[in-house]
């Protein structure tokens, strides 16, 4: 035997002998699984998510915040009823020289009326933050729903796609195991050495160990759709494949054509104009401090007891306070206000920038992915049949199993990147679309 072969005998001795338990490792993952997944499809999946992700639910209750929010504003507007009672009881009714002072009993309310004047300005400006604090968080919400969609329509076809990658390994086993069966009847009729064997055995075991973790991928995508369904990670969900693995249709948009529509559909650009408005009104309360505070007072008094209170009584009048210097507090923040404006202003151009460059990328990603998918077909064209053909050598006996192996690597290899670039495809032409502001349930379409 030539020492190449020698050598390659030996390590591939202890490389098998490494090993325990080869045989059951295909079976071990069937073992774990649990009951049988449902079937649902994408549009199902991001209709469950929109109703029970986290982050949706916790935008709802921001808008019912901002609301509350809102309606506590409003009430500024209106005059401020209070109310003072006070009740007390003297061991004795006092009588000076023959006059009564007071009764045992003593009591009194005040029933006092409140109404802002120059405040009015202020809390009109407040109640417009308010207001736009309700359209922000609406705003949100939206952005919330699309970017939920998107990552439920990625992690969905991760699913798909790691599925078919164990599709791929089990093809791989399959044929490898195949390989073992004939090299084990070429060595016992003298066709081949031990080494040759050992090859088929090693590179079956290897496939093996490869379908462990394709399936433990499985899980462990199967998992993170679940939750982002707000459903258990364990929650047993089956995706609807793609009819045939078909190619989906390439995107008949260009860049520019991309832009504008980001520019028209993004909801985070409207995010900015809200903010930019709510900014304005925060300086103009700022300045509104500078101003005196007048209010309108109207209260009714009623006494029991005492003799030199009215029974009734009531008055109105008004109220001024100014504070005609406070050390530079209301002038610091005059200058926040100014200063969180023009931050706002800086956002929007910041913003632009951002979703321009989202476009742009998730662009190159389309067709990156799209001639990826050129290449990955034909590399499998090519790699089954010079798999066909080292196989027929095999069987003529003029190639090894170290021959076979090798071009089953490649065939399994070129498998792989053709499902990876066929959902890389897929998953980058909806994020195309949410980066262009597509509603969350278009997302999926193709």
């Amino acid at each position: 035997m030539p020492l190449r072969h020698r050598l390659s005998f030996a390590a591939l001795a202890v490389a098998v002998l490494s090993r325990s338990g080869a045989a059951d490792a295909q079976e071990a993952p069937r073992a774990a699984e649990g009951p049988a997944p449902q079937r649902m499809t994408i549009d199902e999946c991001v209709k469950t998510a929109l109703e029970r992700n986290v982050d949706v639910l916790e935008a709802s209750d921001d808008i019912a915040v901002a609301e509350a929010q809102r309606s506590g504003m409003r009430g500024q507007f209106a005059p401020k009823i209070h109310l003072d009672a006070s009740y007390t009881r003297w061991n004795q009714a006092y009588v000076f020289d023959g006059f009564p002072i007071h009764d045992t009993n003593v009591w009194n309310v005040t029933a006092t009326a409140t109404e802002p004047l120059t405040a009015l300005f202020a809390i009109y400006d407040a109640y417009k933050v308010r207001d736009l604090g309700v359209d922000i968080a609406a705003v949100r919400k939206e952005a919330t729903r699309r970017n939920t969609a998107y990552h439920v329509v990625e992690s969905y076809y991760r699913l798909l796609q790691a599925e078919r990658l164990g599709e791929v390994a089990v093809a791989s086993v399959d044929q490898l195991t195949t390989q073992l069966r004939q090299a084990n009847s070429f060595h016992t009729n003298g066709l081949v050495s031990q080494d040759d064997v050992l090859r088929a055995q090693l590179a079956v075991e290897s496939a093996q160990q490869r379908l462990i973790q394709a399936r433990a991928r499985i899980t462990l995508e199967r998992g993170r759709l679940a939750v982002l369904m707000g459903m258990p990670p364990d929650s047993a969900i089956d995706p609807q494949p793609l009819a045939g693995d078909r190619v989906p249709a390439r995107q008949a948009v260009s860049l520019e054509q991309a832009e504008t529509l980001a520019e028209s559909q993004r909801v985070e650009l409207r995010e900015v104009e809200k903010r930019i408005e709510l900014a304005s009104h925060d300086k103009r309360i700022a300045y509104l401090r500078l101003a005196p505070q007048v209010s309108l007072v109207g209260a009714y008094i009623h006494n029991e007891g005492s003799l030199f209170s009215q029974v009734n009584a009531g008055y109105v009048g008004g109220v001024a306070s100014w504070d005609v210097w406070d050390w530079g507090t209301t002038t610091s923040g005059i200058a926040e206000a100014k200063a969180k404006s023009h931050q706002a202003l800086l956002a929007r151009s910041k913003v632009d920038d951002q979703i321009r460059l989202e476009v742009r990328q998730a662009f190159v990603g389309v067709g990156t992915a799209s001639e990826g998918m050129d290449v990955a077909k034909a590399s499998v064209a090519a790699a089954e049949e010079n798999f066909r053909l080292v196989k027929k050598r095999y069987e003529a006996n003029a190639a090894t199993s170290f021959d076979v192996v090798d071009a089953e690597g490649l065939l399994t290899q070129a498998r792989g990147q053709m499902q990876t670039a066929l959902y890389d495809f897929v998953i980058a032409s909806a994020a195309l679309r949410a980066a262009m502001g597509a509603a969350p349930d278009t997302l999926a379409r193709q």
